[in-house]
């Protein structure tokens, strides 16, 4: 059993990061809606779709980024992509067109010809979103879709998830950074199979009973900054003479108030936040 006692749904107009450990389910389950795997108990609706009945429906319906390219040797990109365009349904004409605009999108106007086992990491995963986009599909499935990129193309990404479910798109990803970005709109934490906890992203939907870990940076004040905050957090001790480190019960209060009242005594603040980042601490 890879996946259990897992149940929730993603709307159009929302974007929901799965996040959880190694082996947590994340990636099994996004093939499973992806109809990619067979599903061997329970169901999966895409857009209206059972996998079970209507998997080919299914495929037609979402756009698919794995976490890497498949290994076909020989293979060139604009091969690749011809190849799944006719998979989904598009005519010669309209094929055409979608397989110049995927190779733009991956920064291979003009290196269609290139082999997919010689692109860099991050280029090949701008493949993958691009062929994913290929049939304007209505819901958008990610399994770690940050892997290899740099800075720039990992910005590219959320804006296009970001603006994906703005336009009424469902996306569902599997993150593995723990830095889950702003261009998602709910968490969904996996452990061992099970759906542990989900909500939308921020820190409240997620603070009963919790206690959050942070840092606060008041250079050369940190043991002044522990009194002034003593009362407010749970805990809070100086890690050196510049930074805080606090465990803070969302019940009293949040980080803004902390850091409001450390301001307050007359110390400057340098640097306040999770640490690690709050989706990280869920899991």
């Amino acid at each position: 059993m890879v996946v259990e006692a897992v149940s929730f749904a993603v709307a159009p107009g929302q974007a929901a990061a799965l996040i959880g450990r190694s082996g947590a389910g994340k990636s099994s389950l996004l093939a499973a809606a992806a109809a990619a795997i067979p599903l061997h108990g329970g169901e999966i609706l895409v857009a209206g779709r059972s996998v079970r009945r209507e998997a080919a429906g299914v495929r037609r319906s979402v756009g698919y980024v794995p976490s890497r390219l498949p290994s076909w040797p020989g293979l060139r990109a604009d091969e690749f992509l011809r190849l799944f365009a006719a998979g989904a349904g598009l005519s010669r004409t309209h094929a055409a067109d979608a397989v110049l605009r995927a190779l733009a999108m991956a920064g291979l106007e003009r290196h269609g010809d290139a082999l997919l086992d010689t692109l860099p990491a991050g280029q090949g995963k701008r493949l993958l979103v691009a062929r994913a986009l290929l049939h304007d599909p209505d819901v958008l499935l990610f399994d770690d879709p940050f892997a290899g990129l740099d800075p720039v193309e990992r910005r590219d990404l959320e804006r296009l998830i970001g603006d994906a479910h703005l336009m009424g798109r469902t996306v569902l990803a599997a993150v593995d950074d723990a830095g889950v970005p702003s261009c998602f709109t709910h968490l969904l934490v996996l452990a061992e199979g099970r759906l542990v906890v989900s909500g939308p992203h921020e820190p409240a939907a997620f603070g009963a009973s919790r206690g959050w870990r942070c840092t606060v940076v008041c250079h050369g004040a940190a043991d002044a900054a522990v009194r002034v905050v003593g009362t407010l957090v749970e805990e809070a001790r100086a890690i050196d003479g510049d930074t805080v480190a606090i465990v803070l019960d969302p019940a009293r209060g949040d980080l803004a108030d902390v850091v409001a009242a450390v301001v307050r005594a007359g110390l400057r603040v340098a640097a306040a936040g999770f640490d690690p980042p709050w989706p990280a601490q869920l899991v």
